[in-house]
């Protein structure tokens, strides 16, 4: 059987999402996932799965039910993590910040690692939150921090616009090869200290993150890039490769 694969979705209360002026109502609620994910999940054999921002009572045990009847999960990109849940202030450069987002996926995160088996596959955003969860802390811009731009919308999102130093015996590398790997890039945030949990498996040419696993559990999947493989999915046989291995791994 195919496995179902949860995929965190974006949530905006404000009615501003680009399209719902041509679909509904300025003031609705939108919960939305790009289409990408859902693509390279299927090309990989899984059935994609949509996991809703849920709110109010008992959306939080709604939430880990729903984590429950799935087979994997995977922690989608999206708008910022608020720096008060990594116990900083912010200094006015983050993007969009979304509570309940935050709340939920930080929850289900930890629920996944302490209360189940499930493989994880933490993209972008999902990179920041798997880290901010289990106890790490973030870059609030790369540039502030004395970085180049890590947001290169100049490329096509399906063209590598940098490369990546993938670590020698990582999960990563058993997928992608160890040593240099084309990636693109659409970040602002990053990682600034790893949880204690977690280990860097790849990183930028100018020192940054791309890539977390978990330091024990090698048996686990457990993986987390600060890249898109699903947007270079469709053309990379690598990228689609590290969805392909995620799902794999859930069917087990």
């Amino acid at each position: 059987m195919r496995p179902f694969i949860g995929i965190t979705v974006n949530f905006r209360n404000d009615g501003e999402m680009e399209f719902s002026r041509r679909l509904g109502y300025p003031e609705q609620k939108w919960q939305a996932l790009c289409d990408d994910y859902v693509e390279a999940v299927q090309r990989a054999g899984g059935i994609p799965v949509m996991l809703p921002v849920l709110r109010g009572e008992g959306a939080a045990e709604a939430a880990k039910e729903l984590c429950s009847r799935l087979d994997g999960i995977l922690f989608s990109g999206g708008c910022d993590v608020d720096p008060q849940r990594y116990g900083e202030r912010t200094t006015g450069r983050t993007g969009e910040l979304v509570p309940e987002r935050d709340e939920q996926e930080i929850l289900l995160c930890r629920y996944v690692l302490e209360e189940t088996d499930l493989p994880v596959l933490g993209i972008c955003r999902g990179l920041q939150v798997v880290n901010v969860a289990l106890g790490g802390t973030l870059l609030e811009d790369v540039q502030a921090a004395g970085h180049p731009s890590h947001t290169l919308h100049m490329y096509p999102r399906t063209e590598a616009s940098h490369r990546v130093e993938v670590a020698e015996g990582s999960l990563l590398s058993t997928i992608c090869g160890a040593g240099e790997l084309p990636v693109n890039s659409l970040h602002h945030m990053a990682i600034k200290d790893c949880a204690p949990s977690l280990k860097a498996v790849a990183l930028s040419d100018d020192g940054l993150t791309e890539a977390v696993e978990l330091k024990e559990n090698a048996s686990r999947f457990f993986l987390a890039v600060q890249w898109h493989p699903e947007m270079m999915s469709s053309k990379d046989p690598l990228q689609q490769g590290i969805i392909s291995a995620f799902v794999a791994s859930c069917r087990k």
